[in-house]
């Protein structure tokens, strides 16, 4: 009977150890979809300033550390967003407002980054200000 009971304690186990795989590997998947095309948009801006003979290199490390970054994120959302509100989340980046949003998003993040740039120029003195009091 112990081992009916053991038997069966393990195979829940199991079940809700794949579930929780599933989760991470669908967060997983919204992190990147989310925040690919942002990186997208870094990127852009960063290529340039590699010399052509460096870019592959710079590539391959710097997506060995997203995929760091990207794991620990997925850690917050997971503590934070619910299984039913990432796969509304999912199910929304696939309707054509979805894809577009994340069509643009790389234009967005560009002018957004150009924009936050102008803006801190202007708060720095403000901040300095402050901080020195």
């Amino acid at each position: 009977m112990k081992k009916l009971i053991l038997s069966a304690g393990l195979v829940m186990l199991s079940f809700a150890s794949v579930a929780q795989d599933d989760f991470r590997d669908d967060m997983l998947h919204f992190v990147n979809v989310q925040s690919g095309s942002s990186m997208d948009a870094a990127l852009m801006q960063v290529m340039p300033m590699i010399p052509e003979a460096n870019r592959e290199e710079f590539k391959k490390e710097l997506n060995a550390e997203l995929k760091g970054m990207y794991a620990d994120i997925v850690d917050i959302y997971i503590d934070k967003v619910g299984k039913e509100d990432l796969q509304k989340m999912l199910d929304f980046y696939e309707t054509p407002a979805g894809k577009n949003i994340l069509a643009k998003t790389p234009d967005v993040v560009e002018a957004s980054m150009t924009l936050n740039q102008k803006y801190m120029m202007k708060l720095q003195p403000i901040m300095q200000k402050y901080m020195s009091n």
